[in-house]
């Protein structure tokens, strides 16, 4: 599945409709957290994909596991 598909999914099975805005954050091909907004990419770990309503999709680039990315950055999946 692409994560616009697992997004999609996790968004759909949601009651509360605020969680249909904001970024979905992947990781593994898992859900692992909903954020209002695409910020803070130190706290997750390089790789973790963001996914916003439109579908465009994020990865957290730099840093490491322990401090965390450093920037969050456009992809073309």
């Amino acid at each position: 599945m692409t994560p616009q598909e697992i997004a999609a999914g996790w968004r759909a099975t949601q009651d509360d409709t605020t969680r249909t805005s904001g970024v979905v954050l992947i990781w593994n091909d898992r859900v692992t957290d909903w954020k209002d907004c695409l910020c803070d990419p130190h706290q997750n770990v390089p790789g973790v994909q963001a996914v916003d309503p439109d579908g465009h999709v994020f990865v957290a680039e730099g840093g490491n596991d322990y401090d965390g990315a450093e920037r969050w950055a456009p992809t073309t999946l």
